[in-house]
């Protein structure tokens, strides 16, 4: 059933292998970078929760010859509670840190409260596009920062 009506049928819905297309802006309206991949959210060892990781390859613009794509990945440990979902950092010296707390609102995972990194601010929320899609978009703001990062979701069929 589409939207998910409660947090463990969101967990069902992410559940599985997808891919992404995402784009980055810095302060200007042009895209400065695109990435793209596949990733997954799989089972983890504790109840109610689901491990994504993501592995892609970013690509500055614009794109000049010889300019290679660089390769990454990213962990992250999704907590599935009564009324909210954790997401925690999984990876990288930051790992088993909280990074943001969301609330199901309808099609939206919308954020309960900014994340501070520093001087910095991250602000993300995800809207769900129907059964096999979803969007992610993070706002990142500071002192010099002015960032902007759309992440476009595509269910892989299994």
């Amino acid at each position: 059933m589409f939207p998910p009506a409660d947090i463990p049928a969101l967990a069902d819905f992410l559940r599985g292998p997808w891919r992404f297309a995402r784009t980055i802006w810095e302060g200007r309206e042009e895209p400065q970078a695109q990435a793209g991949g596949d990733c997954e959210f799989v089972a983890g060892e504790l109840p109610r929760q689901l491990i994504y990781r993501e592995r892609g390859t970013l690509r500055m613009l614009p794109v000049f010859a010889g300019a290679r794509p660089i390769p990454f990945t990213r962990v992250f440990d999704y907590r599935f509670g009564d009324a909210d979902v954790e997401v925690l950092f999984a990876d990288g010296e930051r790992g088993g840190q909280s990074y943001q707390r969301y609330e199901l609102k309808g099609d939206l995972l919308a954020p309960a409260a900014d994340h501070l990194c520093g001087p910095d601010c991250y602000n993300a929320a995800y809207t769900l596009d129907g059964e096999n899609g979803f969007t992610m978009e993070t706002f990142i703001s500071g002192p010099k920062k002015r960032t902007r990062v759309l992440t476009v979701y595509e269910r892989l069929q299994p």
